[in-house]
Protein backbone atom coordinates (compact mmCIF):
# COMPACT_ATOMS: atom_id res chain seq x y z
CA UNK A 1 0.00 0.00 0.00
CA UNK A 2 1.24 3.67 -1.04
CA UNK A 3 1.93 5.33 1.88
CA UNK A 4 0.38 8.87 1.97
CA UNK A 5 1.22 11.98 4.00
CA UNK A 6 0.28 15.51 4.42
CA UNK A 7 3.61 17.22 2.93
CA UNK A 8 6.02 15.48 0.85
CA UNK A 9 9.40 17.94 0.91
CA UNK A 10 11.74 17.60 -1.37
CA UNK A 11 15.27 18.60 -0.34
CA UNK A 12 16.38 18.60 3.52
CA UNK A 13 19.02 21.40 3.96
CA UNK A 14 17.87 24.74 5.26
CA UNK A 15 14.50 25.69 3.43
CA UNK A 16 13.62 22.18 3.29
CA UNK A 17 14.08 21.26 7.48
CA UNK A 18 12.85 24.59 8.37
CA UNK A 19 9.52 24.00 6.83
CA UNK A 20 9.37 20.37 8.53
CA UNK A 21 9.52 22.15 11.70
CA UNK A 22 6.31 24.18 11.21
CA UNK A 23 4.63 21.32 10.01
CA UNK A 24 5.71 19.01 12.57
CA UNK A 25 4.65 21.72 15.09
CA UNK A 26 1.16 21.34 13.82
CA UNK A 27 1.09 17.40 13.81
CA UNK A 28 1.12 17.13 10.56
CA UNK A 29 2.53 14.36 8.72
CA UNK A 30 5.28 14.97 6.90
CA UNK A 31 7.99 13.36 4.90
CA UNK A 32 11.54 14.95 3.72
CA UNK A 33 13.35 13.54 1.29
CA UNK A 34 17.38 14.58 1.46
CA UNK A 35 20.00 13.73 -1.00
CA UNK A 36 22.44 14.24 1.90
CA UNK A 37 24.39 17.06 -0.98
CA UNK A 38 24.11 20.43 0.23
CA UNK A 39 24.87 23.21 -2.25
CA UNK A 40 27.14 24.64 0.27
CA UNK A 41 28.80 21.62 1.40
CA UNK A 42 32.29 22.53 0.12
CA UNK A 43 32.46 25.95 2.62
CA UNK A 44 33.81 25.35 5.75
CA UNK A 45 31.89 27.95 7.67
CA UNK A 46 28.39 29.43 6.83
CA UNK A 47 29.03 33.36 7.60
CA UNK A 48 25.71 35.93 8.70
CA UNK A 49 23.68 32.98 9.85
CA UNK A 50 22.32 34.99 13.56
CA UNK A 51 23.33 32.26 16.37
CA UNK A 52 25.30 30.16 14.18
CA UNK A 53 27.85 32.55 12.48
CA UNK A 54 31.16 30.88 11.60
CA UNK A 55 29.12 26.97 12.10
CA UNK A 56 29.69 24.50 9.63
CA UNK A 57 27.33 24.22 7.23
CA UNK A 58 26.56 20.64 8.17
CA UNK A 59 26.86 21.25 11.99
CA UNK A 60 23.92 23.91 11.68
CA UNK A 61 21.86 21.10 9.34
CA UNK A 62 22.72 18.23 12.15
CA UNK A 63 21.30 20.62 14.77
CA UNK A 64 17.85 21.10 12.81
CA UNK A 65 17.76 17.70 12.40
CA UNK A 66 18.20 16.77 15.92
CA UNK A 67 15.26 19.57 16.52
CA UNK A 68 13.18 17.46 14.20
CA UNK A 69 13.19 14.43 15.77
CA UNK A 70 11.08 15.56 18.42
CA UNK A 71 8.58 15.49 16.65
CA UNK A 72 6.68 11.52 15.13
CA UNK A 73 4.56 12.90 12.67
CA UNK A 74 7.99 13.97 10.93
CA UNK A 75 10.63 11.39 9.00
CA UNK A 76 13.46 12.19 7.01
CA UNK A 77 14.55 9.85 4.24
CA UNK A 78 17.65 9.57 2.41
CA UNK A 79 17.33 9.63 -1.15
CA UNK A 80 16.30 11.43 -4.13
CA UNK A 81 12.29 12.27 -5.76
CA UNK A 82 12.49 11.63 -9.24
CA UNK A 83 9.37 12.73 -10.57
CA UNK A 84 6.41 14.29 -9.32
CA UNK A 85 2.64 14.14 -11.04
CA UNK A 86 -0.61 14.06 -10.29
CA UNK A 87 -2.55 17.33 -8.55
CA UNK A 88 -3.21 18.86 -5.43
CA UNK A 89 -4.37 16.22 -2.91
CA UNK A 90 -2.90 13.94 -4.31
CA UNK A 91 0.56 14.27 -5.80
CA UNK A 92 2.41 10.97 -6.37
CA UNK A 93 6.09 11.24 -5.73
CA UNK A 94 8.64 8.91 -7.35
CA UNK A 95 11.23 7.92 -5.36
CA UNK A 96 14.50 4.97 -5.29
CA UNK A 97 12.12 3.04 -2.85
CA UNK A 98 8.95 3.53 -3.80
CA UNK A 99 6.00 5.92 -4.44
CA UNK A 100 4.62 8.30 -1.80
CA UNK A 101 0.98 10.24 -2.07
CA UNK A 102 0.91 13.55 -0.69
CA UNK A 103 -1.85 16.22 -0.32
CA UNK A 104 0.86 19.59 -1.02
CA UNK A 105 4.44 19.34 -1.68
CA UNK A 106 7.07 21.75 -1.05
CA UNK A 107 10.31 21.97 -3.31
CA UNK A 108 13.33 22.99 -1.84
CA UNK A 109 15.71 20.97 -3.40
CA UNK A 110 17.77 24.17 -4.18
CA UNK A 111 20.50 24.66 -7.16
CA UNK A 112 23.36 22.53 -8.53
CA UNK A 113 26.72 25.28 -9.60
CA UNK A 114 28.32 24.36 -12.74
CA UNK A 115 31.40 26.12 -12.43
CA UNK A 116 33.48 27.24 -15.41
CA UNK A 117 36.08 24.48 -16.43
CA UNK A 118 38.88 25.82 -15.55
CA UNK A 119 41.86 23.71 -14.12
CA UNK A 120 42.20 23.75 -10.57
CA UNK A 121 39.06 26.28 -9.97
CA UNK A 122 36.76 23.06 -8.84
CA UNK A 123 39.17 21.89 -5.94
CA UNK A 124 39.09 25.52 -4.79
CA UNK A 125 35.81 25.89 -4.74
CA UNK A 126 34.39 27.13 -0.62
CA UNK A 127 37.98 27.69 -0.01
CA UNK A 128 39.40 30.40 -2.18
CA UNK A 129 37.15 30.83 -4.92
CA UNK A 130 33.98 31.89 -3.32
CA UNK A 131 30.53 33.25 -4.25
CA UNK A 132 29.34 36.02 -2.03
CA UNK A 133 31.19 38.84 -0.33
CA UNK A 134 28.33 38.79 2.53
CA UNK A 135 28.93 34.98 2.96
CA UNK A 136 32.88 34.63 2.35
CA UNK A 137 34.53 38.98 2.35
CA UNK A 138 34.75 39.52 5.74
CA UNK A 139 37.30 36.06 6.42
CA UNK A 140 39.78 37.94 3.28
CA UNK A 141 39.07 41.63 3.66
CA UNK A 142 42.10 44.10 3.35
CA UNK A 143 44.11 41.25 0.88
CA UNK A 144 44.22 41.00 -3.09
CA UNK A 145 41.03 40.02 -4.20
CA UNK A 146 39.63 39.18 -7.77
CA UNK A 147 36.27 38.42 -9.42
CA UNK A 148 35.79 36.42 -12.44
CA UNK A 149 34.20 38.76 -14.88
CA UNK A 150 30.67 37.56 -16.76
CA UNK A 151 29.60 41.33 -18.20
CA UNK A 152 28.74 44.28 -16.43
CA UNK A 153 27.32 42.61 -13.32
CA UNK A 154 30.72 42.21 -11.86
CA UNK A 155 31.80 45.44 -11.92
CA UNK A 156 28.59 45.85 -9.26
CA UNK A 157 30.47 43.54 -7.26
CA UNK A 158 34.12 44.88 -7.63
CA UNK A 159 32.60 48.37 -6.32
CA UNK A 160 31.30 46.48 -3.48
CA UNK A 161 34.89 44.56 -2.80
CA UNK A 162 36.64 47.55 -3.45
CA UNK A 163 34.47 49.91 -1.19
CA UNK A 164 34.29 47.82 1.82
CA UNK A 165 36.42 44.68 1.64
CA UNK A 166 39.38 45.55 -0.27
CA UNK A 167 41.97 48.09 -1.60
CA UNK A 168 43.40 45.68 -4.36
CA UNK A 169 40.58 44.19 -6.49
CA UNK A 170 41.19 43.20 -10.08
CA UNK A 171 38.41 41.85 -12.58
CA UNK A 172 39.31 39.34 -15.27
CA UNK A 173 37.37 39.68 -17.87
CA UNK A 174 36.62 36.09 -18.65
CA UNK A 175 33.95 36.42 -20.84
CA UNK A 176 30.30 37.74 -21.12
CA UNK A 177 29.20 41.60 -22.88
CA UNK A 178 31.23 44.50 -21.57
CA UNK A 179 29.51 48.19 -22.22
CA UNK A 180 31.91 50.38 -24.16
CA UNK A 181 32.41 52.79 -20.89
CA UNK A 182 34.02 49.52 -19.09
CA UNK A 183 37.54 50.45 -18.55
CA UNK A 184 36.54 53.83 -17.20
CA UNK A 185 34.02 52.61 -14.88
CA UNK A 186 36.71 50.18 -13.65
CA UNK A 187 39.33 53.26 -13.12
CA UNK A 188 36.97 55.27 -11.59
CA UNK A 189 36.02 52.69 -9.29
CA UNK A 190 39.91 51.98 -8.30
CA UNK A 191 39.98 48.57 -9.86
CA UNK A 192 41.80 46.85 -11.78
CA UNK A 193 41.02 45.40 -14.97
CA UNK A 194 42.45 42.13 -16.90
CA UNK A 195 40.81 41.61 -20.18
CA UNK A 196 42.64 37.91 -20.50
CA UNK A 197 40.71 34.90 -19.69
CA UNK A 198 41.70 33.22 -16.56
CA UNK A 199 43.40 29.62 -17.93
CA UNK A 200 44.35 27.77 -14.48
CA UNK A 201 44.51 28.22 -11.10
CA UNK A 202 46.15 26.71 -8.60
CA UNK A 203 46.60 26.94 -4.34
CA UNK A 204 49.34 29.06 -3.09
CA UNK A 205 49.33 29.45 0.81
CA UNK A 206 45.28 30.49 2.06
CA UNK A 207 44.75 31.50 -1.38
CA UNK A 208 45.67 30.88 -5.22
CA UNK A 209 47.95 31.63 -7.57
CA UNK A 210 45.89 32.71 -11.14
CA UNK A 211 47.47 31.99 -14.46
CA UNK A 212 45.49 34.28 -17.54
CA UNK A 213 45.65 33.28 -21.41
CA UNK A 214 48.42 36.00 -21.78
CA UNK A 215 51.13 34.22 -19.88
CA UNK A 216 50.70 37.05 -16.90
CA UNK A 217 49.63 35.38 -13.10
CA UNK A 218 48.10 37.26 -9.99
CA UNK A 219 47.67 35.78 -6.91
CA UNK A 220 44.07 36.13 -4.83
CA UNK A 221 42.95 35.84 -1.46
CA UNK A 222 39.45 35.26 -2.61
CA UNK A 223 38.06 34.67 -6.23
CA UNK A 224 34.80 35.32 -6.40
CA UNK A 225 32.56 33.90 -9.29
CA UNK A 226 29.17 32.50 -9.94
CA UNK A 227 28.84 29.51 -12.23
CA UNK A 228 25.75 28.02 -14.09
CA UNK A 229 23.09 26.69 -12.43
CA UNK A 230 20.40 24.47 -12.48
CA UNK A 231 17.40 22.78 -10.43
CA UNK A 232 19.45 20.61 -8.13
CA UNK A 233 16.35 17.40 -8.71
CA UNK A 234 16.26 17.40 -12.61
CA UNK A 235 12.32 16.29 -12.91
CA UNK A 236 11.52 20.00 -11.16
CA UNK A 237 12.50 21.35 -14.88
CA UNK A 238 9.78 19.13 -16.66
CA UNK A 239 6.69 20.22 -14.28
CA UNK A 240 5.82 23.53 -16.06
CA UNK A 241 6.59 25.83 -13.27
CA UNK A 242 6.74 29.37 -14.04
CA UNK A 243 10.09 30.47 -14.16
CA UNK A 244 12.06 33.75 -14.04
CA UNK A 245 16.19 33.80 -15.58
CA UNK A 246 18.23 34.80 -13.38
CA UNK A 247 21.88 36.10 -14.30
CA UNK A 248 23.59 32.07 -14.15
CA UNK A 249 19.66 30.31 -14.69
CA UNK A 250 16.32 30.09 -14.29
CA UNK A 251 14.41 29.93 -11.10
CA UNK A 252 10.48 28.92 -9.69
CA UNK A 253 8.66 32.15 -9.31
CA UNK A 254 6.48 32.02 -6.03
CA UNK A 255 3.45 33.93 -4.60
CA UNK A 256 3.97 36.15 -1.28
CA UNK A 257 3.36 32.96 0.25
CA UNK A 258 6.08 30.46 -1.61
CA UNK A 259 3.08 29.06 -3.58
CA UNK A 260 4.16 27.81 -7.52
CA UNK A 261 2.21 28.47 -10.04
CA UNK A 262 0.53 25.13 -9.92
CA UNK A 263 -2.06 24.44 -7.18
CA UNK A 264 -0.30 22.40 -4.12
CA UNK A 265 3.09 22.65 -4.84
CA UNK A 266 4.87 25.24 -2.55
CA UNK A 267 8.85 26.17 -2.89
CA UNK A 268 11.09 27.68 -0.93
CA UNK A 269 14.84 28.15 -0.76
CA UNK A 270 17.78 28.91 -3.43
CA UNK A 271 15.10 27.56 -6.04
CA UNK A 272 13.01 30.51 -5.59
CA UNK A 273 15.48 33.07 -6.24
CA UNK A 274 19.02 33.83 -8.13
CA UNK A 275 21.40 33.95 -4.89
CA UNK A 276 21.93 31.75 -2.60
CA UNK A 277 22.45 32.79 1.13
CA UNK A 278 21.49 30.39 4.14
CA UNK A 279 18.74 33.14 5.91
CA UNK A 280 16.92 33.65 3.24
CA UNK A 281 16.28 30.03 2.86
CA UNK A 282 15.29 29.47 6.48
CA UNK A 283 12.73 31.81 6.31
CA UNK A 284 11.05 30.61 3.04
CA UNK A 285 10.90 27.44 5.08
CA UNK A 286 8.89 29.36 7.24
CA UNK A 287 6.82 30.62 5.24
CA UNK A 288 6.58 27.86 2.92
CA UNK A 289 5.62 25.16 5.55
CA UNK A 290 3.17 27.56 7.75
CA UNK A 291 1.18 28.21 3.95
CA UNK A 292 1.34 24.61 3.16
CA UNK A 293 -0.08 24.06 6.43
CA UNK A 294 -2.72 26.51 5.94
CA UNK A 295 -3.53 25.36 2.58
CA UNK A 296 -4.55 22.37 3.92
CA UNK A 297 -7.43 23.81 5.87
CA UNK A 298 -8.11 26.70 3.39
CA UNK A 299 -7.34 25.86 -0.18
CA UNK A 300 -8.66 29.16 -1.59
CA UNK A 301 -6.42 31.60 -0.03
CA UNK A 302 -3.44 30.01 -1.47
CA UNK A 303 -4.23 29.79 -4.88
CA UNK A 304 -1.09 29.57 -7.58
CA UNK A 305 0.90 32.31 -8.82
CA UNK A 306 -0.72 33.58 -12.28
CA UNK A 307 1.63 36.04 -13.53
CA UNK A 308 5.65 36.10 -13.46
CA UNK A 309 7.07 38.58 -10.72
CA UNK A 310 10.21 41.10 -11.23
Amino acid sequence: MTDTVDVAIIGGSFAGLTAALQLGRASRRVAVFDTGRPRNAASAAAHGVPGWDGRAPGEILAAIRRDLAAYPTVSVHEGAVTGLDGKIDAFALTTATGAIIARRVIIACGMTDTLPAITGLAEGWGKWALHCPYCHGYEVKGRPLSILGRGQMALMMARMLRTDWSADVTVIAHDGDWAPNTEADAAAFGVTLRWSPLVHAAPEGDGARLTLADGSDLFTAGLFLHGETRFAAPFVAGLGLATLQGPTGPYLVTSDFKVTSRAGIFAAGDITRPAGVVTPALADGVIAGTAAHQSLLWPERFPPITESRP
